[in-house]
């Protein structure tokens, strides 16, 4: 009698040279996302001019506090070239200290315009934090632009 034992004798494979189509397909996918990051990361023209008015929105805020805080009035001047902060002591301007009230020029593709049209304007907050002279600065660059509104409550505010 003979009985047979189910032994299997490991198939030698035959030696592959490429990649499968998924493994292709995983690298493009991961080419592909790394490609996004490299692009959401570059700033447009549209991202500087946000960007910049969020930034002036904040100084401004903290312009208006501090005119709280202090009991003395705030200014902002701003020029075609740039904006900057002073307060009121002993009934003379002088510049508000700190690094974030520094002196600020406009980045190159930024550009500055008054709501009421003109190159300067001048915001002042006053000692309860509101503004007698409210006023709308726009942002512009390329084909992209933001507002930034002080309202005379002393209320910032930015839109499009």
């Amino acid at each position: 009698m003979r009985i047979f034992a189910a032994t299997a004798k490991p198939r030698r494979r035959p030696a592959t040279n490429g990649f499968t189509l998924v493994e292709l397909m995983v690298v493009l996918a991961i080419m592909a996302l790394a490609a996004t990051a490299v692009v959401l990361t570059i700033p447009g023209e549209d991202r500087g001019v946000r960007s910049e008015a969020d930034r002036l929105a904040a100084r401004l805020a903290g312009a208006r506090d501090i005119a709280v805080i202090e009991g003395r009035s705030v200014a902002v001047n701003f020029a075609p070239s740039g904006y900057g902060f002073e307060r009121r002591i002993a009934g003379e301007w002088q510049p508000l200290p700190g690094r974030a009230f520094a002196q600020r020029n406009w980045p190159g593709n930024v550009r500055f315009a008054a709501g009421n049209g003109q190159g300067v304007a001048r915001i002042l907050f006053d000692r309860v934090g509101t503004s007698p002279t409210p006023q709308t600065v726009v942002l512009s660059g390329g084909d992209a632009r933001a507002v930034v509104r002080v309202s005379a409550t002393g209320e910032i505010s930015r839109g499009e």
